[in-house]
């Protein structure tokens, strides 16, 4: 004789899950790896942000030092009209050299001149000036004639 028992509802809920074990557990695996691989590629992503952000910093500091020294000399150079280029360009060459800088551990900065032109009647010298911050690197360079402390810009 089979008797069949009747169930509730929530039995038979309970038994079709019970009867399935082996896909509920299959389910709860491939949700997990998608979890997973979620936030790894997350994490790949965010570091690859702070990564090319911290790389741009570094530019930008190089950009701002080069060019700010840059028109400072300029200012000295032309405005001033206390610096004799052709004295300097004739010793070593080194307007600056520094190698710390407050703030920026990493940075280090040198103005150069050189002369372009040893034309008696137009002299021509190229000021550059290299700021380095961590593996950027960023180059001002300025030409100028003229000798004694008397020079002009050349554009």
């Amino acid at each position: 004789m089979n008797r069949r028992i009747k169930t509730k509802p929530d039995n038979r809920f309970s038994a079709i899950l019970r009867g399935n074990e082996g896909a509920s557990i299959v389910l709860v695996t491939i949700i997990a790896i998608l979890i997973v691989t979620g936030v790894i590629i997350l994490r790949t992503t965010t570091s690859a942000l702070w990564a090319s952000a911290d790389k741009q910093l570094n530019q930008d500091q190089a950009y701002e030092m080069a060019t700010s020294m840059g028109n400072s000399l300029d200012g000295i150079i032309v405005g001033n009209k206390s610096i004799d280029l052709s004295s300097i360009a004739a010793g070593d060459g080194v307007i600056i050299s520094k190698t710390s800088i407050n703030g920026l551990p990493n940075a280090t900065i040198r103005a150069n001149v050189k002369p372009l032109s040893n034309d008696d009647n137009n002299r021509i010298y190229v000021v550059t000036v290299e700021a380095n911050v961590a593996t950027a690197t960023h180059t001002y360079i300025a030409q100028y004639s003229g000798s004694g402390t008397n020079y002009q810009r050349l554009y």
